[in-house]
């Protein structure tokens, strides 16, 4: 016989600016039998760090740590507690709250498997496959255009952190000849609104601001290479356009992804270029 479960997803939102988020984890209870099960990832989830590149890992392990004291304390409250009177709680649970971690929308499927099994399978398909969604695709990309930088210039661009008069966060890509540092910031724009492809183009535009007021680096050494969707809503096209003006004004870099030939222009130095070398008497 079939029996309903709910379930929700566990997100790890360090920087609710931007709204990004990596799943970490699925809390799931069946009202019928009063089960409460959930599984939380490894506090050292090293694709976390990767992904959110300027995140102090310490948070991320010490966040999981206490959301699993919660959750096993949420389970010993609801024994004995089903029906109407478990979903209700767990609702309450999971309503949206402030906080680095929060829950998805709860969802509900009909099934005969045990609430183990379906936990593990819904465990492997939002949290083993969440950094092939499109909140990965930077990541991809950082690595793609790393690759092909390498073999362009003998300054190697790697993950770095760059400081202004008060703050210091990391880069993706970032080389230096000791002469002049540059700096490339890949930006996915498949956001599924206007708002949250706005908010994200604002979050680095911010932060590279603070960069060139501090003259922490030249507004001709920093890159944002776009990648651009093929948009179909006309809101989502106008926030794309209006952010990439906005990004031109600062007096950057700013290229498709796709442009190659011109990223690779940007990536080498003067000094690599033979004519630039003088011999010292």
């Amino acid at each position: 016989m079939k029996k309903l479960v709910r379930y929700s997803v566990i997100r790890f939102m360090p920087f609710s600016e931007t709204q990004e988020f990596a799943n970490v984890g699925i809390v799931i209870h069946a009202p019928q039998t009063g089960e409460v099960q959930f599984k939380l990832a490894n506090t050292r989830f090293g694709r976390v760090s990767q992904f959110f590149d300027d995140l102090d890992g310490q948070l991320y392990a010490n966040a999981i740590k206490m959301f699993n004291v919660e959750l096993q304390r949420i389970q010993e409250f609801t024994q004995g507690m089903t029906g109407k009177a478990l979903a209700s709680f767990m609702d309450e649970v999971t309503r949206p709250k402030e906080g680095f971690l929060t829950y998805s929308e709860t969802a509900a499927l009909l099934t005969t498997d045990s609430l183990t099994i379906v936990l593990e399978t819904l465990f492997q398909q939002y949290v083993g496959r969440s950094f092939n969604t499109k909140e990965h695709r930077e990541i991809l990309l950082v690595k793609s255009l790393k690759k092909q930088l390498d073999q362009v210039s003998k300054y190697k661009f790697t993950k770095s952190k760059l400081s202004t008069d008060y703050m210091a966060f990391e880069l993706p890509l970032v080389a230096t000849d000791n002469i002049e540092t540059k700096a490339i910031k890949p930006l996915s724009f498949f956001q599924e609104t206007p708002l949250k492809l706005i908010d994200h183009g604002e979050f680095w535009i911010s932060r590279v601001k603070h960069l060139l007021n501090s003259d922490t680096i030249d507004a001709n050494n920093f890159l944002f290479a776009v990648e651009r969707p093929d948009f179909k809503n006309k809101n989502l096209d106008a926030a794309f356009g209006s952010l990439t003006e906005e990004m031109n004004t600062l007096g950057v870099k700013v290229y498709d992804i796709k442009d190659i030939n011109s990223i690779e222009r940007f990536a080498r130095f003067n000094s690599e270029n033979a004519a630039n070398f003088q011999l010292v008497n």
